[in-house]
This record gives structure tokens, C-alpha cells and sequence, in this order.
């Protein structure tokens, strides 16, 4: 009798010290984050003027808040802005009540009065620089396909924290709202983002573009790119879906758009909850960062992660691109539709999006044997191990860090 009482006071330990370390429920005002849980935005609506000679940009935004207790300023995220004019519910802030905090990326803005608790609107005009690398809003220089001519682009990247850098905002995950944007491009570029396109209109040489709202969603799931692009599109059940390129490179993107189209009806079953979007974009840039992006409803990639030309590309090549795009894809559920409240818990959005593309590439490639594919040793002679090994090489380093860390900073996050 002592052995089944010994194994049942050990199972209760070990289920009392689990219970004491699980996370607690989530509450919104015990979120981590620098900024005050007072005011949330509700709807920002947001016009961006790129000027592409200058590399620099001027945007206006107006922001539907929602403050749950009076407070005596407004605190939100702004880096490398420069804040031209604010205002609350139509009445002009004076220059003395804007302020900047580089170090703490934040933008301050005093107000005349105690704002009262219910509905108001922020109103900000500012300018901002185009930037080189994948940090918000960047450029792209590169050699068109087919003529060799060389062109720019646009793209941005905003994950971890870098939507702040495109448009002053509550840049931290828990404060989800709905984004409308609209943009001014030269009038033969194409534009993209999370949502079709309202409207497009001509305004001196050049066109203004106007996106549908988005549901509700965190900041860094916005996106924008454009440029002179191509794309081929096809639909799956009410979702447009589209693969878009740099013009001439658009149909090798046909074998992401027939895969996209498998993978989202396998998602839809397997989740039971229809993808909510009208598109699915899949674009390919040609250049500004590596990899790929999960922007709800434009999903962005390292052209060589997208597209596959079946003259010239291997079979490698080919399964890489289904296995990325079903990572990313899952995404829009584990992510997007469903987002982490704080940076400490990226390694559950970014582990299910493995875990749910592995499965998927398995389900429809079995002769890849993706799963086995991972358990394999290493060969010695090669420089890049498979998955599994090499990840357990990694935490083998006494630089990893565990699965779930704090994180305190905007620096820290970025290495989540």
C-alpha cells in the first residue's frame, strides 16, 4: 500500500507546483507594456504621401479613442516621426504640449484639461524618413525582369515594434483596432494592404489609393507595398486569393497560388472558423528583408520563398515554398485572428505556426515525410543540421534563453 500512496502524493506535488506556474488568465490591465491601459484606440484612419526622390514621407491620421478613466495626457508610441500638428476633438494642441521620449519610443502629448472618460478623436499630422532596411516603411532598388531596367519599390515590416516608425500609434499587441489606410503612389505603381481597395482616384500626376478598414487587429500586423507589380489571382469560395511580383514575375507564382487554395480550405475545416478576410494576398519582394511576414491578408516574402519557375527551379525549392506558406498561413488564425497580448508569449504564435504547417505539408505531401525529415541525424559533413538536431544544438549554448522569457524592451522583443 505505501508505493500507490508514495505515486499518488508525488502526482499531487507535481499537479499543485504545475498549477502555481501556469500563467494566470489574461487581464488587460496586467498586460506588460510601457504604455498606459487609460485610452485605447478604437479606429485609425491614416493617409501616407511617400515622397520616393527624397526617401521620406508625410502622413495624417485620425484616431477614434475610447478612455475608460480621466486622465491629464495621452502617451502612445512615435519613433524617428517628426509630429507637425496634434489635436483632440477639433481644438489645436499648442507645440508645448507635444513632446518626444527617443528613449522610451513614446510620444507625450499634454492636455489643456482632464480628458473625461468616453469617446474623443486624436487627429496628428507628421513626417517620416523611407528607410533602407526592412524597418516600417523601406524602399527596394532592383532590376526589373525581362528589359534589366532599374526600378524602386515600397514595402514595409513592422513586427516586433516597428509600425511606430510608419504612423504614431499603440504599437504594443494587446491594444487590437481597426486600421483604414490610404496612400498616395505614382499613377502607374499598384498598391497593396491588408484589404481590398475602396477607391482610387487621380490627384495631380500621381493616384490616391483607399483601403477598406480592417477588423480588428494589433498595429503590427499592417502592411503597405507598392510599386509597378503584376499578379495573378483566382478565388476559393468568397476569398480572392492573389499572388503579386515585380512585373514579369508574376506566373511563377502559380504554383504558391494553387497551393494557397488547398491550404486555406484545409484550414478552414481543420480550424472550423472560416478565414474572415475578402483576399488573401501572397506578395513577393525582391528584396529588404528575408524570409516572410504575416500581415492579415498580405502576406509578404522573400521572392525566392514564393516564387518557383519549373524550368529552372530544383524540387527543394518547391517544397520549401509550401512549407513556408503554410507556416505563414496558419498564421492568419494563430497570430493574426488570434493574437498574443504581450512578446513574452511570441513562442506560442510562432510554435503552432510550425507545428500547424508541418501538419499541413504532411497531410497533402506525404512523400516528402516532412515529419521524419526532422528526426534525422545530422550529417557531419554538412555545415546545416536538420531541424530537430539543430535546434537542440542551439539550446545546448549557454547563449539560449527559455521558450518563455520576460521581456521588458523594444530591443528585447525583436529577439523574442
Amino acid at each position: 500500500m505505501r508505493t500507490p500512496l508514495l505515486f499518488f502524493v508525488g502526482l499531487f506535488f507535481i499537479m499543485f507546483r504545475s498549477t502555481m506556474d501556469a500563467e494566470k488568465p489574461f487581464q488587460f490591465a496586467t498586460t506588460p507594456g510601457k504604455l498606459p491601459k487609460e485610452v485605447l484606440p478604437v479606429e485609425y484612419s491614416v493617409r501616407i504621401v511617400p515622397n520616393i526622390d527624397k526617401f521620406t514621407f508625410t502622413g495624417t491620421e485620425t484616431v477614434k479613442l475610447s478612455v475608460r478613466s480621466p486622465v491629464r495626457q495621452l502617451v502612445l508610441n512615435s519613433l524617428e516621426l517628426k509630429i507637425t500638428d496634434a489635436s483632440l476633438d477639433g481644438k489645436v494642441l499648442p507645440k508645448s504640449a507635444i513632446k518626444t521620449d527617443k528613449k522610451n519610443e513614446l510620444l507625450i502629448l499634454a492636455l489643456p484639461s482632464e480628458f473625461a472618460a468616453g469617446d474623443h478623436t486624436l487627429a496628428l499630422s507628421f513626417a517620416g524618413k523611407i528607410n533602407q532596411q526592412g524597418q516600417g516603411l523601406f524602399y527596394i532598388l532592383y532590376q526589373e525582369q525581362g528589359s534589366g531596367t532599374k526600378k524602386i519599390m515600397l514595402g514595409t515590416q513592422f513586427e516586433a515594434t516597428d509600425a511606430r516608425r510608419f504612423f504614431p500609434c499603440w504599437d504594443e499587441p494587446v491594444f487590437r483596432a481597426r486600421f483604414q489606410l490610404t496612400t498616395v503612389v505614382p499613377e502607374d505603381w499598384y498598391a497593396v494592404s491588408n484589404m481590398p481597395i475602396e477607391y482610387e482616384k487621380k490627384t495631380a500626376g500621381r493616384k490616391e489609393v483607399r483601403f477598406a478598414a480592417t477588423p480588428p487587429m494589433s498595429s503590427y500586423l499592417n502592411v503597405l507595398v507598392a510599386g509597378e507589380l503584376d499578379l495573378i489571382e483566382s478565388r476559393s469560395g468568397p476569398t480572392q486569393l492573389r499572388v503579386i511580383a515585380t512585373k514579369g514575375k508574376a506566373e511563377m507564382g502559380r504554383y504558391a497560388l494553387e497551393a494557397t487554395a488547398q491550404i486555406l480550405n484545409y484550414y478552414n475545416n481543420y480550424f472550423g472558423v472560416a478565414y474572415p478576410l475578402p483576399k488573401l494576398d501572397q506578395i513577393a519582394l525582391p528584396g529588404g528583408f528575408g524570409g516572410a511576414m504575416e500581415n492579415w491578408g498580405g502576406i509578404t516574402y522573400y521572392e525566392s520563398a514564393l516564387l518557383f519557375d519549373p524550368k529552372n527551379s530544383s524540387a527543394e525549392t518547391k517544397q520549401n515554398i509550401y512549407e513556408v506558406l503554410a507556416h505563414e498561413m496558419a498564421h492568419q488564425w494563430f497570430g493574426d485572428l488570434v493574437t498574443m497580448a504581450w512578446w513574452d508569449n511570441l513562442w506560442l504564435n510562432e510554435g503552432f505556426a510550425s507545428w500547424m504547417g508541418t501538419k499541413c505539408t504532411a497531410h497533402f505531401n506525404p512523400q516528402w515525410e516532412v515529419w521524419l525529415r526532422r528526426n534525422l541525424p545530422r550529417d557531419p559533413t554538412r555545415r546545416v543540421g536538420i531541424a530537430k538536431e539543430q535546434a537542440m544544438e542551439g539550446d545546448a549554448r549557454s547563449t539560449t534563453h527559455p521558450i518563455q522569457q520576460p521581456i521588458a524592451t523594444e530591443a528585447e522583443a525583436n529577439s523574442a
